[in-house]
Parts: C-alpha cells; structure tokens; sequence
C-alpha cells in the first residue's frame, strides 16, 4: 500500500459516520484480533509487560492456537530475550513451565469499551496497513517463507531430526524455521535474501528467522563466519542460548561450544550481548560470554574458514599498510606551545596532537597505491563505502583540507570545577586565510544532511545565541581559532585570547608539568591532573573510599614521539609519595626467571613482578571488608569448610613473579603456558589437594568432581586436575626449582623444561633482544610481548598447500608474514610513579597487538596489570567446536 493510497483511506475514515452499533462490533473485532479469544476472555491474557506475560504465551504458541497478532509480538520477544529463549527451548523439550502471574480484575466499565470502540476503526485500518507488509515479508504464523539458499556446500548437509532428517543439496531453500546442519569434516556457505553471506564450519547447526528487527542467525552449535551486508532496515542478529550479537553490515565469527560463546571481529562494528553485558567491538577484538572460554588470535579462529586465504591476504595488506604509514615522516618535535597559555584556568586534561595535514596526504596516496594492487583491499573498501552516511573518503579529505588553513598544533582542554567538569575547549593557530568560508560550506554541507546544526561560525561570542541543539560554536580571532559547545567556554577563552593568554593555570604545578613535557620534545602529548581528578571521587561517588594508595596519584602524561626515524611511546603516572597500597601491587624492576620456560616460538607472554602475595592478599580483604559486614564470617566459613587458610596456605607459598604465555602450535588447540614461582612447593601442593576435596565433597550432590592425578617420571613429579563433566579440562602442572609450571597437557610442560635446559629461551632470542629499550634500567616490571609470526606461519603454509590461492593472495600472505614483526610493552615500578613504554607501533598498539591481544571482554576493565595474565586464558579449549 502507498503512502497516498494510506493518507486517502485516513480521510475516508475520518469522514464516514457510523453508529454505535458498528463501532461496538468493531470493538469486538479487535479484542479477538489482538487476543486471541473472544472479549470476555480474562483481562490478564491481554497485557504483555514482563518476561512472565510472554512465557504464558509458550503452550498456546507451540500448539498453534494463538492469534497471529500475538504470534508476531511472541516471536520479537523471544528473538530479543535469552531468558525466554531457554523457557520456549526446555517447552518444547517436554518440560513443564510454571508462571506465577497476579490476578488483575477484568475492567467493566462503560467508558473503557466506549474508548476501545472509537480507536477500533483506526486500528483495523493499520492492521490492515501492516498485515499487507508482514504477508509481503512473509512473517505471518504458517507462512514458511523463504529466508536463505544453500550456496556451496563441501561434505554433508543435513535437515530435519530423527527418520526425517536427509541430505540437501546446493540451491536448497531455507524457509523460517528450517533447522540445517554440517557432518563432521563438511562445510557449507548460506544466502540470505539481504545478500549476506554465512559460512558454516563442521559441525554446526542453524536456522534462520525473520522478525519486525530484523534477520535472525538462531546458532544451536558450532562455528559461523558471517559477511553481513549492508542492512537496509533493522538489523542481521546472530542468537545464541547464552548471547545475541547484532550488525548492520561487517565480518565477524560466532563459536558456540558447550563451554560458552566467542564472537570474533574481522571487519567492521559488532554489538555483542552476553547477559547483562552489552559490548561494541571493532575489528581485531573478541569478546566471550564466560569465563571458561579463552580468546585466541583471530588468525586461528578463521583458519577453518575456506575464505581463510582471502582474510589472511586482507590483513597482509594491512601490514604493509601499517608499515608504510608507519614510515611516513612525523610532522616533528614541538619544544613549546603558543596555545597552553589560553586553556581555561581550571583545566585537568589537556591534549595536544599535531597537524596532520601532510601525513594524511602522504597516507592517501600510499592507500590509493595499495588499493590499485589488491583485488582484496578494493572489496574490503567498495563494502566500506555503501550506504547512506557520510563515505570515510569524503571525510577524509574534508580534514585534510581544515588542517591545511591550521597551525603544527591542535589543543584539547577539559577543566573542573568542584564535582563538575567542564565543557571541552579546542584551540588551534590559523596560518592562512579562508578558514572562515570553508567553515560556512562545511555547515551547509553538513545540514544538508541532517535538520540539527553541527557548528556555528561566531562573530562576536558576547553577542550571539547559540542554537538549540547546541552545536560546536566556532570563534576565528586574527589568527586564533577557538571552539566549545559551550558559550560560557568560548567567551572565556577568548577574553584569554585578548588579554595576551594571562590566565592562572600558567601558575599551577599541572602547567608546569605540561611544560616539561615540552622541553623533551613532544609530538602527541595526553596529560590528566589525576589528584584534581580523584579529589572530589569520595564526594562524587555517594562515599565510597577510594582503594588504598589511589588517594596519592598526581599526574598522568602519556607520550608519543619519533626521534631519528624510531617511534617512543611511554606513559607516566605519578604519585605524591612513595607508591602505597593498590598502587605498589606492581614491584620495582626484578629478574624474571618465568621467562626461562617460554621460548623464541610464543605468539603472546605478558610476565610481571608483584609486590609479596601475602600482603597483596591481606590487603584485597581489607577492601573488601570495609563494603561487606559479613565478608569476615564468609572467609572463616570457607577457611572452615576447605581446611585452607587463604593467607598461610594460598597467598605465602608464592613468590612474587608470574608469567602467562602461549607459547607452540595454535592448532589445532593453543599451547599455554602459567609460569609463577613458589617458595613452598610442599604446602601449595597440599593445599591443592584440600581444594580439589572440598570441591567434590560440595559437588556430589551435583554429580561433578574433580580428579587430581600424580605420575612420577624420573626424579619429577607431575599431576593432572580434569573434571569428569568436561571433556578437555585436564590441566597438568609440575614443580621446576622455585616455579609452578601449568599447560594443557604434559607434552607442553616438558617442552617447556628442555627448552630452558637448552637455553632456547625467549629472552635470549634475537627478536626480542632488537627490542630492549636503550635505557638505564637492567630489568623489567612487566613487559607484554607479541608475535604475530609464530601464528600466521603455519596458517599461511596451509592456505598455500590448499592450491586455491591466486597469485596476489600468496603475495599478500608472504607480505603478512614478512611483516609481522614482534612487539614488547614494557613497565618499570619506580618509587614515586609507574612507567609503561614502548618503542613499537602507536603507544605500543599496532596490528599484532590487537590480533594476539584482542579485548578483554565484558566486565573487563583493560588493566595493564593484571589483567592481561588473568584473562581467562588459562583454560584448554578448542578453537573450533566439536
């Protein structure tokens, strides 16, 4: 239906009569419509508010007897809701559901059925409206329309269940509901109608639905990669029974195991929902639904992938891509700044990048270049540039023209007052005229696209009115520019402007800081007054105490730089006094003997020097205290329970190092390795051995246990923890001199010792060595190493062996590996501050980085420490779902 044909029926409507009988009948109509029974059915069926109201729905929806309004509102609730997904899962397995629901007494009176009457004729006229486009779409209850098609498949593909189930071709069609699934050892690529793409792995099972959101991947097992097209309307989700991820157009892997869930980012923004977790991830990040699921590098999660070639020749090209910008000559040191003196006299954060006209030009013409070679990066970027929204080309090139009219610097500056931030403040040096009329095209360029105004050009700021919306008000003065959203800012920092930037801040310990910074030499400069910061926290947060040792930070200034063709990145945040409590967690610079057992071969090693366990132990329950009155009696009652004592029999026996690596082949399972050294083997062991006790003695009511085993092979002894509900949970460990050494299995932990005995150690490798800092310290707090070599390597022989590349694929692939350079983090814990640096990609991040690091999930905060040694790597689980 048109909207003009709609608008007429909307008149003809209005102006028909019609008498109390026909509209008391329509009355009724409706009722049954939106019900499903007649109008004397019990209020209480008709109200849908809460996850009870929808599951009431279950019994009728399975026999088929709701109405097909409520079909439809059903199934969008179902689609959206994990917990209803369960209950409509465990109804149709024969379960009984039980709804507790409070009785609401049916409304009688006249003037509700009066009302109900007169809406009733404008309701069946929208129903009408949205009945045509649920059967054009094919969402009605008994429609089985179709939602995909089997494009390739490569083994067995199977629908149906039980004497139903059969073998289905190429050219299948997928209607709602249909449920398809791989053999062992098959593979098979799906359809959709919108033009995505959904390659199955072994093993996997699907079915895919459409609701008023949108297409639904429903992932009961097994692993997809999904190249999702551009979505016109609604969303692409892909639901699991423990998550739902949702995209409007990018390329990303969903694993769904019985251990949990791991989405995986190749291309593009992916929304990730795992409880009450809701996360965006972008390319190169991962994101699992428990704890029990590790991340592993990207690279392996698609290596089952027949597009494995075509993602591992794209992100070759994005190597090269990083190193040639990454060659591109910086736009040099600044020793001073012309524009610190006009931020706000309160300011807490100050930024300062350079102008990077010249680099972004340098950088369009290396990607066009690149561009032209790369049958991969021109799909990769075609895909990038559909839709309606604004293209990143145009974007581009508009910011390298408003540079150009700059000065070599641009200044953030953020200030606080009391408990209240406040608004942002831009300030930037103008070096040619004409900025004005570029900013007047600009703003009519961008409210061509949208009724709201982005900016606003000022001429005076003590005599204009700022629109409604609040835009980005823009004030050129000679050859300053200054812009804030907030009018307050502007004018302030513009009578700093004309006073000869006079202002307080010049007078504060922070402005001296910042000038420090300058008189090093700065390029990409971040500063925060952390104590001004952290002052009004108590204050601000209803209360709450700050974590021991937090109270004390003083400032945070984070560096980029490059001298003599090689890039510095470090960050420095500084304390009052001698670093206390949570702050002191981090020791002071210390042999890492952990590092002896990983060898050149590891892909990922984060290892770290910590403050005596015992006293970080007693200072966790400190805090943890002083917010819960029972904390003490749950202690003593676990401390009961298990004939441990946390402090004496956990926390003393080990010594203050601690090393997570993965270090071996990646397939088919990762090789990890947890290094922590221990001072009394004997009391740890017996410790482990009261835990694993106490576990099955609570468990057996569950069916659970534990199994601790001991082999003794030669002078040493190993044991094994596995659990009997778990396939794939053993984890081995043994006692070498003052270290614990753990691993999936005895294989890895043996390779682990004759590779120290060898001296075939990481530390004494020649990559690592390149990347030691020329600086004054002998050793390391912490370090985070990555190489992406050890990973890529085996997956780019195999792709090699396939015979399916094309001549630039292997080209792009040998240029992932020859440039897939290691990477080290490092940090040093001085007295009176902590110090993080590297000499490697942008603050250390670059593209190994993010594909072996990857995110650290929902709930995850990004700490440097100890985050990365604790992020739920430390169990052995398959990459791929069996």
């Amino acid at each position: 239906m048109t909207n003009e044909k709609f608008d007429r029926l909307l008149s003809e409507i209005r102006r028909e009569q019609l008498d109390d009988q026909v509209v008391a009948q329509a009355g009724e109509r409706v009722w049954k419509s939106i019900a499903g029974t007649p109008s004397t059915a019990d209020f209480r069926t008709q109200t849908l508010r809460t996850c009870d109201d929808f599951q009431a729905l279950i019994p009728g929806y399975l026999e088929k007897t709701l109405a097909p309004a409520r079909v439809l509102l059903f199934e969008d609730h179902v689609h959206a809701c994990v917990a209803c997904r369960h209950a409509l899962e465990r109804a149709r397995d024969g379960e009984q559901q039980t709804v507790w629901r409070l009785e609401t007494k049916k409304p009688s009176s006249r003037a509700w059925r009066w009302a109900l009457g007169g809406a009733a004729v404008f309701a069946v006229a929208i129903a009408g409206f949205v009945f045509s486009s649920a059967l054009n779409n094919g969402l009605l209850p008994g429609q089985h329309a179709v939602r995909a098609a089997v494009q390739t498949v490569d083994g067995s593909l199977y629908t149906g269940s039980g004497a139903g189930m059969r073998l289905i071709p190429a050219g299948y069609e997928i209607r709602n509901g249909d449920e398809i699934r791989t053999a062992k050892g098959s593979r098979a690529v799906v359809r959709l109608l919108d033009g995505s793409l959904v390659e199955m792995g072994e093993r996997s099972d699907l079915s895919v639905s459409r609701a008023w959101r949108g297409t639904t991947i429903h992932l009961d097992g097994g692993q997809v990669i999904v190249q999702a097209a551009k979505q016109r309307s609604g969303r692409l989700y892909v639901a699991t029974d423990d998550g739902l991820v949702s995209v409007k157009g990018t390329i990303f892997s969903v694993n769904h195991g019985t251990k949990g869930s791991r989405v995986a980012v190749i291309e593009g923004v992916v929304r990730t929902s795992f409880g009450e977790n809701t996360t965006d991830l972008t390319a190169g990040q991962e994101a699992t639904s428990s704890a029990s699921v590790s991340k592993v590098p990207i690279p392996d999660e698609i290596a089952w992938s027949k597009n494995s070639a075509k993602y591992l020749a794209l992100l070759g090209d994005f190597a090269v891509l990083q190193k040639q910008f990454a060659a591109i000559p910086g736009p040099g040191l600044r020793y001073s700044s012309e524009l610190l003196p006009y931020v706000p006299d309160q300011t807490v954060i100050y930024a300062a990048i350079p102008n990077l006209a010249n680099t972004l030009s340098e950088a369009s013409r290396i990607f066009r270049d690149r561009l032209q070679q790369s049958p991969e990066l021109r799909n990769w970027w075609k895909q990038q540039q559909k839709g309606s929204g604004p293209k990143l080309e145009d974007v581009l090139e508009q910011v390298k023209t408003f540079s150009s009219y700059l000065g070599d610097e641009i200044v953030f500056a953020v200030g606080k007052n009391g408990k209240t931030y406040t608004a942002p403040v831009v300030l930037a040096k103008v070096r040619q005229g004409g900025l004005d009329t570029f900013l007047q095209s600009a703003n009519r360029k961008l409210g061509s696209n949208s009724s709201q105004t982005a900016l606003q050009v000022v001429r005076n700021p003590w005599a204009v009115t700022p629109e409604a919306n609040r835009p980005l008000l823009v004030y050129l003065n000679n050859d300053l520019l200054i812009a804030s959203p907030d009018l307050a800012e502007l004018q302030n920092a513009a009578m700093r402007a004309q006073q000869g930037g006079n202002s307080q801040f010049a007078e504060t310990p922070f402005y001296q800081q910042i000038a420090r910074s300058y008189q090093q030499g700065a390029e990409w400069l971040f500063s925060a007054d952390m104590e001004q910061i952290v002052a009004q926290n108590v204050q601000a947060d209803g209360g709450h105490e700050l974590p021991p040792g937090i109270g004390d930070v003083r400032y945070l200034t984070m560096e980029h730089r490059e001298v003599g063709g090689k890039t510095e990145s470090h960050a420095d945040l500084t304390f009052a006094s001698e670093r206390q409590g949570v702050a002191s967690w981090l020791a002071a610079p210390a042999s890492m003997g952990s590092l002896e057992f990983v060898s050149p071969d590891a892909s990922m090693v984060t290892s770290a020097v910590i403050k005596n366990p015992r006293s970080i132990m007693e200072e966790i329950f400190k805090m943890i205290g002083s917010g819960d009155a029972n904390f003490t009696e749950h202690l003593a009652e676990f401390e009961a329970k298990t004939g441990v004592n946390v402090l004496n029999d956990m926390a003393a026996p080990l010594g203050g190092e601690v090393t997570m690596a993965f270090d071996g082949p990646m397939l088919p399972t990762p090789r990890w390795k947890l290094i922590v050294e221990v001072y009394d083997p004997v009391t740890l062991q017996a410790t482990m051995a009261k835990l694993v006790d106490s576990f099955n003695r609570e468990a057996n009511t569950q069916g659970h246990s534990l199994q601790m085993a001991q082999r003794q092979v030669g002078s040493r002894t190993y044991y094994a923890i596995s659990s009997s509900g778990k396939l794939n949970s053993e984890i081995d460990y043994t006692f070498v001199d003052n270290y614990l050494i753990a691993a999936p299995d005895m294989g890895t932990l043996s390779q682990a010792i004759q590779s120290r005995e060898a001296g075939y150690t990481l530390g004494h490798s020649s990559g690592f060595q390149a990347l030691l800092p020329n600086d004054g310290y002998t050793n390391f707090s912490a370090i985070f190493y990555h190489n992406l070599g050890p990973v890529v390597g085996p997956l780019a022989a195999q792709a090699k062996a396939s015979g399916a590349l094309t001549a630039r694929q292997k080209q792009s692939i040998d240029a992932l590996t020859a440039n897939s350079a290691p990477g080290l983090i490092y940090a040093y814990g001085e007295t009176d501050r902590i110090v993080v640096a590297s000499n490697t990609g942008f603050m250390g991040f670059d593209l190994g980085t993010l594909l072996t690091m990857g995110d650290n999930g929902p709930g995850n905060h990004g700490l440097f420490l100890p985050q990365m040694f604790l992020g739920g790597a430390v169990t052995h689980s398959s990459p791929q779902t069996q």
